[in-house]
């Protein structure tokens, strides 16, 4: 397995937020996790990737669960891409992207000619090498969060994870992200909230709804109409284009009176 979760359960606040969760990624995979807001998404993820211990249960990456891998080595096999980040200091696009060459660094050694090869391919491949003398904070939410996925890239890992990767970009944009995310010869666990984009992109899915799996496959098997309108509280109808299920969303009902 390259990544697993072995009866997962997570706390925070007093609340529980991850209750006994299972999920298998194969090595080279992309699976999309699915949910409302609040179902426990970020937090997975964020277990997954060795960011946080869980409360019970184990997570493994490879052949290792979490706690036995050093920090250094897991911060080079394993990439993260969160939501939202925010610096305050200014820095240029390509300053951000060469942070992600930093597990592989050693000592106070500077940048080599292969990390310089590989931040610009990382550049390129997100379509920001015309954007890499560009500060930061003068970025669009677009522009920044392809940055952060430049720097993902530029990390060279094993598995890859993150939480909503096409918020604030325009549909151009998502497409070319996921499609760049498929491409990749890493193992992939993707946050999204467009299911049309999860059934497109995605080789398998699992949804959280109150901090459990409930349903998990391929997109196929998990986006019908009964776990959309169980999970979301939502009608729709399901049909297939192009070999991949597609979500038409349905008007409430009117209410009789």
């Amino acid at each position: 397995m390259s990544l697993t979760a072995n009866d997962v359960s997570w706390s925070a606040g007093g609340a529980l937020i991850l209750d006994g969760v299972r999920l298998r990624v194969e090595p080279g995979r992309t699976v999309g996790l699915l949910g409302p807001n609040g179902s426990g998404k970020s937090s997975l993820l964020r277990l997954l990737a060795g960011l946080r211990r869980p409360a019970s249960g184990t997570v493994a990456v490879g052949d290792r669960t979490t706690d036995r891998w050093p920090r250094r080595e897991l911060a080079r096999r394993v990439a993260v891409v969160e939501q939202q980040v925010g610096t305050d200091v200014d820095l240029t696009v390509a300053e951000v992207v060469a942070l992600g060459r930093t597990p592989h660094r050693s000592g106070w050694g500077g940048r080599s000619a292969a990390d310089e090869e590989i931040i610009r391919r990382a550049l390129a491949q997100t379509g920001l090498d015309g954007l890499a003398h560009r500060r930061w904070h003068g970025l669009s939410g677009g522009e920044r969060q392809r940055a952060q996925i430049a720097r993902a890239l530029a990390q060279e890992p094993v598995e890859l994870v993150l939480d909503e990767p096409t918020n604030h970009l325009d549909i151009a944009h998502q497409l070319d992200l996921l499609a760049l995310v498929r491409r990749l010869p890493v193992t992939s666990v993707i946050a999204l909230h467009d299911l049309n984009l999860a059934g497109m992109f995605c080789d398998e899915l699992a949804v959280l709804s109150g901090g459990r799996v409930v349903a998990a496959g391929t997109p196929r098997e998990v986006l019908t109409e009964r776990t959309i309108a169980e999970v979301y509280g939502v009608r729709c109808e399901v049909s297939e284009v192009d070999g991949h299920p597609h979500v038409r969303f349905l008007p409430e009902l009117p209410v009789s009176g």
